[in-house]
């Protein structure tokens, strides 16, 4: 990985690559979504390792 870049996804981030698919949101929406995205991943990483996938 290149000094200095990250792949950590900031409302800012987001906000930009759903743009780039044609969806404008603003900061406070862009937040919403990468809230409820973590709360996606988290809960299915949780059952995974519990084997109920």
């Amino acid at each position: 990985m290149e000094k200095g870049k990250t792949k950590e996804l900031t409302p800012e981030r987001v906000k930009q690559i759903l743009k780039k698919k044609g969806t404008e949101v603003d900061l406070e929406e862009a937040q919403a979504i990468l809230e409820f995205v973590n709360k996606i991943a988290y809960i299915a990483v949780n059952q995974y390792l519990r084997g109920k996938l």
